[in-house]
């Protein structure tokens, strides 16, 4: 009904609320009088007219737009669940989700996926120099490179603060790998003009790439990228670390 109610609109909803009763409303006045064997006078026929007419919209149509406000503040929570006010990319829970449904299908199929685990470098730095405001336009800059590298088929998400996380459905680990350069390259040329500051920056990534299995979780893989980011970091930043063989390499 609700549905219904939001692809029709307010008015049309009450004008055919309203116009229902007023049948209704007529229909019942003649039934009575055909029950009482006499003919429906022009006064009880108008008034079975004018009330419903009169009442209906007064009553239908607060409920009508009531129902719109909720549908609206609705879709709006659910849009705040699902995508990153800042960055407009997908929220932790919602990339986590959709990760889970591509990697019982890709267990399904035995089919290769990649995950990637990217960190801003230094971005503490780029928050204390430029300010938060700073941070937040590296970020969404950031967001808009790296869709621009993505394929449509490709998720990325913000996970909290300057972390984010790419899954590559049906990716070997050598498609990632060479994924993974070309974001460092976007990445390294992306220049984040800001005030009177042009700013530049750089990210670290952590790479898992398998054949998804019920033995793994996707804690587990998540944990595993992780760890590979931070020893990218280690690494000197700005560079890629997968995992080969359950070894880092």
């Amino acid at each position: 009904m609700r549905q219904l109610i939001q692809s029709l609109g307010t008015f049309p909803t009450v004008l055919i609320v309203t116009t229902f009763s007023v049948v209704c409303s007529v229909a019942l006045t003649s039934t009575l009088c055909f029950f009482e064997q006499c003919e429906a006078p022009r006064i009880a026929v108008a008034t079975a007219i004018a009330i419903p007419a009169m009442v209906a919209p007064l009553a239908t149509w607060p409920l009508v737009d009531l129902v719109m406000q909720i549908d609206s503040l609705e879709k709006e929570m659910r849009a705040m669940a699902t995508f990153d006010q800042l960055t407009g990319l997908l929220t932790r829970q919602a990339i986590f989700d959709q990760i889970q449904q591509v990697m019982h299908l890709a267990e399904r199929e035995q089919r290769h996926v990649s995950l990637l685990a990217l960190d801003l470098d230094r971005f503490k730095d780029i928050n204390d120099t430029h300010g938060h405001a700073g941070g937040d336009e590296v970020l969404k800059s950031f967001a808009i490179t790296v869709k621009a590298v993505l394929r449509k088929s490709d998720y990325l998400g913000r996970i909290g603060g300057e972390e984010f996380i790419i899954f590559l459905p049906n990716t070997s680990e050598e498609a990632a790998l060479a994924l993974s350069e070309r974001l460092h390259q976007a990445i390294r040329e992306s220049l984040v003009a800001y005030e009177q500051s042009s700013i530049r920056y750089s990210a670290s990534i952590g790479l898992v790439s398998m054949v998804p299995s019920a033995e793994i979780s996707l804690e587990e893989i998540l944990k595993r990228a992780d760890d590979l980011l931070y020893l990218a970091k280690r690494q000197g930043r700005d560079c890629t670390v997968s995992y080969n063989d359950g070894k880092p390499g």
